[in-house]
C-alpha cells in the first residue's frame, strides 16, 4: 500500500494498493507506447544500478554504508522507495490476502502462444518443455480454443504433475 509519493508523483497517491514489477514502464518511451514490448528504455537499463533514478543515489543505509536497491523494488523489507513505474496499481477493492505477482514464466509462456503462435480454435498445439513457461504456453493454448495440447518434456516425472 503507498504511504507517501515523491514530487512530481501524479498517478499514485498514499492508500493506493500497488504489486511491485522488476519491468517497470515509464509510459513515454517507444517500448512503452508498443504492444510488442515492455522492454522500457528508462527503466529497464537503470533499475539494475541499485540506486534511484532522479539522483543516482540509494534511499537505505545501514552504519552509514550504502544499501542499494534490488531490481528496481527492494522488496525484502518492510518499506520501499521505487520509481512509480515500478508499480502496478491494482482494484482498490482486491483482498490483499488473495493477489499475487506472476512470474515473467507465466507471461513469457502465454504470451508467446497468443501473440506469437496465435492459435486458432481447435488446432492441436505442442508445448516443448513442461517447466514454467511450457504451462503457461499450454494454458494459453487452451485459452484459444486448441482442441489438442500435447505436451512433450524429457523430464518423465512432469508427465504426472
Amino acid at each position: 500500500i503507498v504511504e507517501s509519493v515523491g514530487e512530481g508523483v501524479t498517478e499514485l497517491k498514499p492508500g493506493d494498493k500497488v504489486l511491485p514489477i522488476f519491468t517497470g514502464e515509464c509510459g513515454q518511451c517507444r517500448h512503452c507506447k508498443s504492444e510488442e514490448s515492455n522492454m522500457c528504455d528508462l527503466l529497464r537499463i537503470n533499475t539494475d544500478r541499485g540506486t534511484m533514478l532522479n539522483d543516482g543515489k540509494t534511499r537505505f543505509s545501514k552504519d552509514g554504508k550504502p544499501i542499494y536497491h534490488f531490481l528496481g523494488t527492494s522488496t525484502f523489507s518492510e518499506y520501499t522507495v521505487v520509481h512509480s513505474g515500478c508499480v502496478a496499481k491494482i482494484n482498490p477493492d482486491a483482498p490483499l490476502d488473495k493477489v499475487c505477482v506472476l512470474g515473467c514464466g507465466i507471461s513469457t509462456g502465454m504470451g508467446a502462444t497468443l501473440n506469437v503462435a496465435k492459435p486458432k480454435k481447435g488446432m492441436s498445439v505442442a508445448v516443448f518443455g513442461l517447466g514454467a513457461v511450457g504451462l503457461a504456453a499450454a494454458e494459453g493454448a487452451r485459452i484459444a480454443g486448441a482442441s489438442r495440447i500435447i505436451g512433450i518434456d524429457l523430464n518423465a516425472s512432469r508427465a504426472n504433475e
